[in-house]
């Protein structure tokens, strides 16, 4: 975790830091980044960052969870957390989220370097933050849906939360395999294409998780 002295910075400037990283960590790899090159970036002096993280593996893996935390922020601002169960997470301004990772190829390609294992020996420690983080947003719409009556309540949720990250872990991939393939730009057809294959996923998971 970043020092107190990285949070008191203001959003703009966090922002600022913490692309710089991740794009000196995609194209160069953990062992070659360079934190001299991340603070040119960011416009910062380099005896800075060490200011505010303590070395370069703790900004690394920060940056990972950053990363996520971004586009489940975007998210939710579009679709408020709270008024979602794990279908309309998918449903529920589809074209919207892949619009964003039209918007944002460094970050997709980022998080597809850690899920392909592209850091190593890092990128299991990077993968199990990344699920702490997605299983804590998970757990929620399942708790959700028990709330709205469109989710069983016969398992309990670490149970659904099993079921669920099965159906949908690959489908996740492919559409971001996809988005990729598409040069993050995927035409009217694409989209068809993609939002097809999310309402097979959903149909999948209504037939193992949903109320009768």
């Amino acid at each position: 975790m970043p020092k107190r002295t990285f949070n008191r910075l203001d959003d703009d400037k966090k922002e600022r830091i913490m692309r710089a990283a991740i794009e000196e960590f995609h194209a160069r790899g953990f062992e070659n980044a360079k934190i001299e090159t991340i603070a040119r970036k960011a416009e910062v002096a380099k005896g800075s960052i060490y200011q505010y993280f303590d070395d370069k593996k703790e900004m690394f893996l920060y940056s990972v969870t950053w990363a996520l935390n971004y586009f489940m922020k975007i998210i939710d601002r579009q679709t408020p957390l709270q008024d979602m169960d794990v279908y309309e997470y998918f449903l529920s301004g589809s074209r919207e989220r892949f619009e964003l990772l039209k918007q944002e190829p460094l970050l997709v390609a980022f998080s597809m370097d850690i899920y392909a294992g592209k850091f190593g020996g890092l990128a299991l420690e990077a993968s199990r933050e990344l699920s702490r983080i997605g299983e804590e947003y998970e757990l929620k719409l399942i708790a959700n849906g028990k709330r709205k009556a469109t989710v069983r309540d016969d398992l309990d949720d670490k149970t659904l939360l099993l079921f669920f990250q099965g159906v949908t872990e690959k489908f996740d991939m492919e559409i971001m395999e996809k988005v990729k393939g598409f040069d993050y730009d995927p035409t009217e057809e694409q989209y068809y294409e993609m939002e097809n294959l999310l309402k097979d996923m959903i149909s999948l998971l209504k037939q193992g998780m949903g109320r009768n």
